[in-house]
C-alpha cells in the first residue's frame, strides 16, 4: 500500500545517538486514550496566549514579531525620482522631434532645483534627484553629447516618464506594508525604517528553560561510560532556539531520575520561563517521573499520549499562563513533537499570525507500509 508523507522531519538536523531503552512498568495503564493529531495540537494552541508586547528601538527588534500594523508616513518615493544619471526634458519636446537643448544645470541627489527649465532646455541629472515639475523624461547620459552648454540626444521612440520613477509608485501614505504578526526580517527592518519607524511595538522575548532528564545521560564533553549517553537533545533544541531571535532559552541542566532532583529543577524553571521543555522520563517506565513531578509543581495537564509515531507520549500542560512540555527521550521524537507542539505553542506566544508548520508534499522515493492507525512520521533527505 502506497501513502502520502505530509510531514517531514530533515535527517541531518537530528542528533544521531542511540536511544535509551524503556522499561514499560505494568501498574502503569497501558490504555490511556490516545489523543488524534489534529485535536492534540488544537488543545495545546487553545492553552496559551500571545505575550505583552513592549517597544523596542528597531535596531533591537531583529527578528522579533510585530504587534502593529507598520503604514507608510509618506508616498514611497516622495518626489519623482531620476532612475537614471543623464538629461531631464519635456517629453512635449521630444515628441516635435526636438534633440539639441540648452543645458541649464546639473541636480544631484538629496538636493532640490530651485530655477525654472523652460521648453528647449534640459537639466543635467543624476540618479536618485527629485525631477523637476515641468521634466517629465529622462535621457541617459550614454545616450548624449554634450557641446559647451548644448546637449544633443539621441534617442528614437521617447517615452513619457522613461526613467523616472514616479511620487508614490511603490506606495501610498497611510498604505500598510508590515501586518502585525509578521517577524521583523532584514527586508522588513529596511522597509520599516524607511518610513521612519524608529520605534516598533513587538512581542516580548519568550522565556524558555530547556532541561534534560535521564541518569543514562552525562554531557557532551564528558566520557561516558558504556551503560551511559550523552545528552545530545538539549543540544538539538538549543540549537533550534539560535533560530529564534524572540526566544531566549537557557539550558537547566542534566538532571537524573530523581523525583527530588527533578522538582527542584522544574519548580526553578518556572519560575523564571514563559516555556519549559524536559525531555525524557514522560513514558510508563519506573523511572519515568516527570508527569507527577510536574504536577507536584502545580502544573495541570492538558495533553498526555497522541496518536503519533513517533512521539506519542507526548506530554502537556499549564501553569498559569506557563506552558510546560515533557517529551519522550528518543531523539527523533524530540524533533517530532517539538516541531509539531512546541514550535506552533512558541509561535502563538510570541504574537506569529501563522504558527502552524508548512507542508511538503512529495511522492515518496519507494512504497511504504503503515499497519497501524497513527499519523506517522518519517526521516527525510533534504
Amino acid at each position: 500500500m502506497r501513502f502520502r508523507i505530509s510531514h517531514r522531519l530533515d535527517r541531518d538536523s537530528l542528533p544521531c545517538i542511540n536511544a535509551p531503552i524503556i522499561i514499560y512498568n505494568p501498574r502503569v495503564d497501558k490504555n490511556v486514550a490516545l489523543t488524534p493529531f489534529a485535536k492534540a495540537q488544537a488543545a495545546v494552541l487553545r492553552a496559551v496566549k500571545p505575550l505583552p508586547a513592549v517597544r523596542l528601538p528597531l535596531e533591537q527588534a531583529f527578528g522579533f514579531v510585530l504587534r502593529e500594523h507598520i503604514r507608510a508616513d509618506r508616498p514611497l518615493p516622495p518626489f519623482n525620482r531620476s532612475a537614471m544619471d543623464g538629461y531631464a526634458v519635456r517629453h512635449a519636446d521630444l515628441a516635435k522631434g526636438l534633440r539639441r537643448f540648452r543645458c541649464v544645470g546639473t541636480l544631484e541627489a538629496g538636493a532640490a532645483w530651485r530655477g525654472a527649465v523652460r521648453p528647449g532646455e534640459c537639466l543635467k541629472i543624476m540618479t536618485g534627484a527629485p525631477v523637476p515639475p515641468g521634466l517629465d523624461a529622462v535621457e541617459q547620459v550614454e545616450k548624449s553629447i554634450s557641446d559647451g552648454p548644448h546637449v544633443e540626444l539621441f534617442t528614437d521612440a521617447p517615452e513619457r516618464w522613461q526613467h523616472i520613477h514616479r511620487m508614490g509608485a511603490d506606495c501610498k501614505k497611510g498604505e500598510r506594508l508590515i501586518a502585525a504578526g509578521e517577524t521583523l526580517t532584514p527586508s522588513r527592518v529596511a522597509v520599516a525604517a524607511a518610513v521612519g519607524a524608529a520605534r516598533v511595538a513587538v512581542t516580548r522575548a519568550v522565556r524558555v528553560t530547556v532541561v534534560a532528564s535521564g541518569s543514562e545521560l552525562v554531557g557532551v564533553a564528558a566520557a561516558p561510560a558504556p551503560y551511559q549517553i550523552r545528552d545530545s537533545n538539549s543540544r538539538f533544541l538549543m540549537a533550534r532556539f539560535f533560530e529564534m531571535p524572540w526566544a531566549a532559552a537557557s539550558f537547566g541542566g542534566v538532571i537524573p531520575d530523581d523525583p527530588r532532583a527533578l522538582r527542584r529543577a522544574l519548580a526553578a524553571a518556572l519560575k523564571r520561563s514563559d516555556m519549559v521543555i524536559v525531555t525524557g522520563g514522560v513514558s510508563m517506565g519506573e523511572r519515568d517521573h516527570i508527569p507527577e513531578v510536574l504536577k507536584q509543581c502545580g502544573v495541570q495537564n492538558r495533553l498526555y499520549k497522541s496518536a503519533i509515531r513517533p512521539g506519542k507520549p507526548v506530554w502537556f500542560g499549564v501553569k498559569g499562563a506557563k506552558a510546560v512540555f515533557g517529551l519522550p527521550g528518543n531523539p527523533v521524537s524530540v524533533a517530532a513533537t517539538f516541531r509539531e507542539f512546541v514550535l506552533p505553542a512558541l509561535r502563538k506566544m510570541a504574537g506569529c499570525t501563522a504558527v502552524l508548520p508548512s507542508v511538503l508534499r512529495l511522492p515518496l522515493a519507494a512504497p511504504a507500509k503503515k499497519k497501524h492507525a497513527l499519523r506517522e512520521f518519517r526521516v527525510s533527505r533534504s
